[in-house]
């Protein structure tokens, strides 16, 4: 994997992940959006999003809103991909230059291969290439603003994330609100007067995971943030709700497949282009 920040994009993350071949399940708290780099037409996995699971090929782009889930599952061997995560602000921001009212959405949270694919591959070479940042800048922004067009007016909008039952909905509040602490799945269904099983069953049916698997993500997205803003692991185990130090560190490989000061240590070396070094232009892989 390989991390890459610009500074004068506030809060904007690029990612590649190349040589997948696990399934990976993301929960972020920024849009995202995914091109599968290669070529060809064959499918190359799955992708569950929204309560749906549909394939991929080379070429696509996965779109996936702040707070959503989302499993990639690659079907052929190991696949590569190169993804931009935006803070909200961020897409307003955009949206607003181009003339797009309301709240910025994926209408859609798949698209087929287009010219859009081209100008995304394109991002991605320069990040790999250590190019100028005004030119990775410039490409940024085209990008942003043609997905912003493309992504929010799809004439065929996917199925929205909010779980359609009430008792789902009041289930992900209560474990956001308080993902650090021990709920057990008794006490939950218990607060909600569900029935354990039906609340299992329909919270995985519109989540992709069940309630434990939820928190899990939460907290690992949480100690992330933690160990991006400086903190050790043993504290960013301690405001999460990890036991210790090693538990996290177990669990955040096998989320992201690397170790939590892996992690904090290429975050903080992901931004060569604020130095101007050419010769430390490329971040080091995790």
């Amino acid at each position: 994997m390989s991390l890459y920040r610009v500074s004068t994009l506030a809060d904007v993350e690029f990612w590649r992940v190349t040589g997948g071949e696990r399934q990976r399940t993301q929960l972020s708290d920024l849009f995202s959006a995914t091109i599968v780099l290669g070529s060809g037409t064959k499918a190359s996995g799955k992708v569950w999003v929204r309560g749906a699971e549909q394939t991929f090929r080379p070429g696509d782009l996965l779109l996936a809103e702040a707070d959503e889930i989302q499993r990639i599952t690659p079907s052929v061997g190991p696949i590569a991909l190169f993804t931009i995560f935006w803070p909200q602000g961020a897409l307003e921001r955009a949206a607003h230059e181009i003339g797009l009212v309301g709240l910025p959405q994926w209408a859609a949270s798949q698209l087929p291969p287009s010219p859009l694919s081209s100008e995304l591959a394109a991002l991605h070479a320069m990040f790999e290439s250590g190019a100028d940042v005004a030119e990775i800048e410039h490409a940024y922004w085209s990008v942003t603003r043609a997905l912003l067009r493309c992504a929010s007016q799809s004439a065929v909008p996917s199925a929205r994330r909010t779980p359609c039952h009430p008792g789902v909905r009041r289930a992900v509040k209560r474990v956001r609100s308080s993902f650090a602490e021990s709920l057990s799945l008794d006490d939950l269904a218990s607060e909600l007067q569900m029935s354990k099983c039906h609340l299992a069953r329909c919270f995985e049916r519109s989540l992709g995971v069940p309630p434990h698997r939820y928190r899990r993500l939460l907290r690992l997205q949480a100690a992330r943030r933690f160990l991006e803003a400086g903190h050790s692991v043993g504290d960013a185990a301690n405001e999460t709700g990890f036991a210790d130090a090693p538990h996290l560190t177990r669990a955040f490989r096998e989320w992201l497949g690397v170790s939590p000061a892996a992690w904090g240590s290429a975050w903080r070396a992901s931004d060569p282009w604020s130095e101007r070094a050419p010769q430390t232009m490329r971040p080091p892989k995790l």
